[in-house]
């Protein structure tokens, strides 16, 4: 019996060279383009923007429990929120019906009061979002769960400050 230990050889004619040669400049050509129109754009710039959420209905008093200074965690992805920078408490409402006129009316929720958290944290601007320094996506009407030290709430984000571009 004979062996046949053939080794590849690759065999290009004229035609296969010139196609590869075009297809490896035209892969390069991109590559290079690319990475040069991905460094150009403007790439998203962290900024400093304070927003305030709303804790609704918080027990009387809870709102001493938040500090200025406190750390705030995302209590479902563990993203970083942010620092406290003030609080301000008001008495609840709720609204309810008054059936003499048949409308609705704000009334104050005796032993509850509803708290406004101000922080602030870097954040970088996409085109359709915004994003915490933690990488946290947030908007104007979207809820926050939040947990800082010795207490956690949610309620919607009631506003955002961005800081003026210089």
């Amino acid at each position: 019996m004979e062996r046949n230990d053939h080794k590849f050889r690759l065999r290009l004619n004229l035609f296969d060279a010139i196609i590869l040669v075009v297809v490896l400049a035209v892969g390069a050509a991109a590559v290079w383009f690319g990475l040069r129109s991905g460094g150009s754009e403007s790439a998203p710039s962290a900024r400093t923007v304070q927003y305030t959420v709303l804790f609704q209905s918080m027990k009387q008093g809870g709102s001493e429990l938040i500090q200025p200074g406190d750390q705030l965690v995302d209590t479902v992805k563990n993203y970083k929120m942010g620092t406290v920078v003030s609080v301000r408490s008001e008495p609840a409402l709720v609204q309810v019906l008054d059936q003499e006129t048949r409308t609705y009316v704000d009334a104050e929720l005796a032993g509850y009061e509803d708290v406004y958290v101000t922080v602030e944290s870097a954040c970088t601007q996409r085109d359709d979002a915004l994003l915490l320094d933690g990488g946290y996506d947030f908007r104007v009407g979207q809820t926050a769960y939040v947990r800082g030290p010795g207490y956690m709430g949610s309620g919607p984000v009631t506003e955002i400050v961005r800081e003026a571009e210089g």
